[in-house]
């Protein structure tokens, strides 16, 4: 018998953690049948603690930063602030947004997933694969402000250009996004709650969206920017110990060589896999080269980059969210937020992936399919390697990235709601106060359909990675229609509603035809596989586009966005914030050459360049698994130091007043708000009051610029300063 009371060479060969072995009835080294065995690490308390604790928490504290900054930063509460924050959004805020509102449950879940499954080439192709969307959308952002300055949402734009008919079968698919992500966000989240507190998932399904609604509903778009940066740093802070665990400090790994080693091993076809269990992994990795986890030449790993691609083009092209965060931008931020948030948000699946998935491989734990199906590895590898506090950490990054991407989604269908169906169809005479309490209500409704939803899709067996894969044959019709509508002057009516449903029909049918040809059957295993979702997605979004493209060639619309541009503000104060120069067509045509130049760039290096470069490496060898190791290390460093400090910078002004508020007396304060009540009052009665204190505000500036703050003070003082 060994010293820790298994029996010899027990486990095999002396690779995977004594912990998971045991000596069964005949006295034989036995392994166990999956990683959690239905027995929760952490207590049910933990759960409740973490998805009421924090969501009131965050409910609390967002709204508290909501009315600081309307108290000391003289923001102002009306529909459009609520739903466009402003339009005012500077680029490290913009960029933290990108990256929260992008870190679904399934970034952190399904990157290591198909780490576990398919070995290095798999974090690759889901960071790779659904980074370069962001980075292209950089141009639709851009276009955004050149086309559609006042615009609220994506479907009001295609109501202005293509009319009723394309109006309302593009609400339908961005309705049909929302659902899709809001079914990811939950599906994953449940899953992992349940598994590591033993909360109910029914009941977890529920819980989680109930913070996010609360400060939603008190602050708007603003509110979620603000729950997003602060759920970012969280995110890349535990993202962080994650990284430097595997590959710095661990005691079981701890170094890339050991992990280089033990993948390999994991991969021998010499391996003693006699007692694995069915749905464990063990032995040389089908489709890889030489059946080993290190390498990029990996067929299962370049259909799953596929997938990605096409599915994720759906899910930010069709999800209103993105459109909002661009028309929430401050235009000469957007390209740049775009463009740095996609390659920030690169580390997170991509770091995290090469550090815990394959952190399950070289730790042989005994992981079955069904539980990385549910996204049960990065929680498994936590577990394995911190214990308790392993699990606490993961539950707390993932409720960080499913309430954030969940608020942003609570704001996308609200917003949706209000301007495309209550202000189009229902009250176009809508007032601001009408807006934004129809917003309110629509962001309580959806947070509470969230909930049902979820349970629904967990009672009917639906996983997070069945949801991942099949989302593309839904939506990817709609990617290239949806995107000329800003794009393409020539593109017409007809060929975008055409190419949306055709592509749709086409690609649901080569889905399931497939799936019933290959394997005989439909259910949830055929449909999921990835030969049958490849299909899908690649018939959907290329028939859409096509019928499009075609239809558009044969009857061209001539169309010069004056109807776009003349998009009515709700509230008259939208634009209050901005600079006018802002929008300047010879800055925005410039950032619009940027972007293009850029973003561009950017794809072909990380999807083309890239993965082609590392196929001379065949299988890694250890040195080039280091570089490897070490390229995400540093990519997930930089992008989170960037993530956390960048919008401190570009906010130290407004932090500042803050602070300054904070700490003068109340009283002075009241009697200051109660002069700009009654400066405002008069201002309303007369048309040219409000220009001319801009003029005079613009001309102080002007002045200040040029002369020293003492001189300007005495001058004002003894009444020198005219601005008339």
């Amino acid at each position: 018998m060994a010293s820790n009371g298994l029996p010899p060479n027990c486990p095999p060969g002396g690779f995977g953690m004594a912990q998971y072995f045991s000596t069964g009835s005949n006295g034989q080294c036995q392994q166990a049948s999956s990683f959690f065995g239905g027995k929760p690490p952490l207590d049910l308390s933990v759960g409740y603690a973490v998805v009421l604790g924090f969501g009131a928490f965050f409910a609390v504290f967002t709204s508290w930063l909501v009315w600081l900054e309307q108290r000391y930063v003289g923001t102002r509460q009306n529909s459009e602030w609520f739903n466009t924050a402003g339009r005012n959004v500077k680029m490290g805020l913009i960029a933290s947004v990108i990256v929260s509102q992008w870190t679904w449950a399934a970034t952190i879940l399904q990157s290591s997933n198909v780490a576990w499954q398919d070995g290095v080439s798999g974090p690759f192709w889901y960071a790779s694969g659904a980074t370069i969307q962001v980075l292209l959308f950089g141009i639709i952002a851009i276009e955004i402000k050149r086309k559609a300055p006042n615009a609220h949402t994506v479907c009001e734009i295609i109501k202005a250009r293509w009319g009723t008919a394309a109006h309302i079968v593009f609400l339908c698919f961005c309705f049909l996004t929302n659902m899709i992500v809001t079914a990811m966000l939950l599906l994953g989240g449940s899953a992992v709650v349940n598994a590591l507190t033993g909360l109910n998932i029914y009941l977890a399904s529920f819980l989680i969206p109930l913070g996010v609604i609360f400060y939603t509903l008190a602050g708007g778009l603003k509110a979620t920017f603000l729950a997003s940066y602060i759920h970012s740093v969280i995110v890349h802070i535990i993202l962080l110990v994650f990284v430097f665990l595997v590959y710095c400090t661990s005691s079981y790994l701890g170094a890339p060589s050991t992990v280089y080693n033990d993948l390999q091993y994991a991969a021998s076809p010499t391996r003693d896999c006699s007692l694995q269990h069915p749905g464990q992994h063990c032995g040389p990795v089908e489709g890889n080269k030489d059946g080993s986890y290190v390498t990029m030449m990996s067929i299962n790993g370049f259909v799953f980059g596929l997938i990605n691609i096409v599915g994720n083009f759906g899910t930010v092209f069709v999800d209103n969210g993105y459109w909002m965060s661009a028309i929430a931008a401050k235009p000469s931020s957007t390209h740049k937020g775009y463009l740095l948030g996609g390659l920030v948000w690169f580390a997170v699946p991509f770091s995290l992936g090469t550090s815990l998935g394959l952190g399950a491989i070289a730790l042989g734990l005994p992981i079955t399919q069904a539980e990385a199906n549910q996204g049960l590895v990065p929680p498994a590898t936590a577990v394995a390697l911190m214990g308790n506090w392993g699990a606490v950490l993961i539950l707390v990054m993932l409720f960080m990235a499913v309430t954030s991407a969940g608020s942003a989604e609570l704001v996308a269908v609200s917003t949706l709601v209000t301007y495309d169906i209550y202000r189009t169809y229902v009250n176009p005479k809508a007032t601001g106060k009408q807006i934004l309490m129809c917003s309110r209500v629509m962001v309580l409704a959806f947070g509470l359909f969230m909930g049902v939803l979820a349970i629904a899709l967990n009672q009917a067996g639906v996983s997070l990675g069945w949801m991942y894969l099949v989302m593309g044959v839904l939506i990817g019709s709609a990617v290239v229609p949806i995107a000329n509508v800003i794009l393409w002057r020539k593109a017409n009516a007809f060929g975008a509603i055409a190419g949306c449903l055709i592509g749709m029909v086409a690609g649901i049918t080569s889905w399931l035809v497939v799936a019933k040809v290959q394997y005989g059957v439909l259910d949830l295993d055929s449909t999921g596989a990835n030969s049958s979702t490849l299909t899908g997605n690649l018939v959907s979004i290329i028939t859409g586009g096509t019928v499009h493209a075609v239809c558009s060639f044969i009857w061209p619309d001539d169309f010069d966005f004056e109807s776009t541009r003349c998009i009515a503000l709700v509230d008259a104060d939208g634009h209050a914030e901005v600079d006018p120069e802002e929008y300047s067509q010879a800055k925005l045509s410039s950032a619009k050459k940027w972007i293009f130049i850029w973003g561009s760039a950017f794809t072909i290096v990380i999807a083309i360049l890239w993965p082609i470069l590392s196929l001379p490496a065949g299988v890694f060898s250890m040195g080039y698994f280091t570089f490897w190791a070490v390229i995400s290390i540093v990519w997930g460093f930089v992008g989170s130091a960037i993530i956390i400090l960048l919008p401190l910078y570009e906010s130290w002004s407004d932090l500042c007043l803050v602070m300054n508020g904070m700490f003068t007396n109340d009283l002075i304060l009241e009697k200051v708000d109660d002069v700009g009540l009654k400066v405002s009052a008069l201002m309303s009665t007369n048309q040219d009051a409000e220009k001319h204190y801009l003029l005079q505000k613009e001309q102080m500036k002007e002045l200040r610029a040029h002369i020293p703050p003492p001189a300007l003070e005495h001058k004002e003082l003894e009444g020198e300063v005219d601005l008339d």
